[in-house]
């Protein structure tokens, strides 16, 4: 058989979770037509027969579940299942209401949707194996409520790492900032270096010195020679007559 319940929208509000499901052409609209498969829900699930049941014919859920909406089937499965989790205290009943053909809009009070969309999910999956002719292997329904259970709590683990501040890293030590370097009191204060002497102001004997001529280089000294004696030109020579 093919999916009996197709989900549509699933509107999730502060207290409440609302989903809108469409049954399949080949699914029964009304549980009468497959007695068994409520017998075989029933069995699985004894205590929906004491499910009040406001607004139907019957004080209680047993009383009706062989004659009702499959969607309405379908409702008190998933509030059995929250109500078997501890979960949620405050859950009594939900509510089908048609809205279409074949479509039904079920309310689930629940202020966990995570809780809520879990076991409306899972509650599909055993109507699913019920009107499917039952068999092996069968839903096993407290291993269904553990594994809600879990999943709340491992969703409800994540919101609280994701909610808590992590702690500040521990400060790296302070750096001292560029400064005068100070001097710590049990160190030894160091010996002041001695103080030069100024050099004694020259004497007069010394600035006389220090300025006195300096010897020109030897290629540049000339030497006084003694003059050369002038040549007198001789007289000429008278030719005799």
């Amino acid at each position: 058989m093919a999916q009996l319940f197709d989900f549509k929208k699933v509107t999730v509000g502060p207290r409440a979770l609302v989903a809108t499901v469409e049954l399949a052409p080949s699914a029964p609209v009304v549980t009468s037509d497959d007695s068994n498969a409520v017998d075989l829900v029933l069995g699985l699930m004894p205590g929906l027969r004491d499910h009040v049941c406001l607004g139907d014919v019957a004080p209680t859920f047993g009383e009706v579940a062989h004659d009702t909406e499959l969607a309405h089937l379908l409702e008190h499965v998933t509030v059995e299942l929250i109500a078997q989790t501890n979960l949620a205290d405050d859950v009594s009943c939900g509510q089908t209401v048609e809205v279409g053909e074949r479509a039904y809009e079920i309310t689930l009070g629940c202020p966990d949707d995570v809780l809520v969309a879990g076991a409306l999910s899972s509650a599909a999956w055993v109507l699913q194996w019920a009107f499917s002719g039952g068999g092996d292997p069968q839903p096993d329904v407290a291993a269904i409520v553990d594994g809600l259970v879990g999943l709340v709590e491992s969703v409800s683990d994540q919101v609280v790492e994701k909610n808590v501040e992590p702690e500040p890293a521990p400060e790296d030590e302070p750096v001292a900032e560029e400064g005068p370097e100070l001097v710590s009191e049990t160190e030894s204060e160091s010996e002041p270096e001695p103080e030069t002497e100024p050099d004694p102001e020259p004497t007069a004997e010394e600035l006389e010195a220090d300025f006195a001529p300096v010897d020109a280089p030897a290629s540049e000294v000339v030497e006084e020679s003694e003059p050369e004696p002038e040549i007198t030109p001789e007289p000429e020579a008278v030719p005799e007559p």
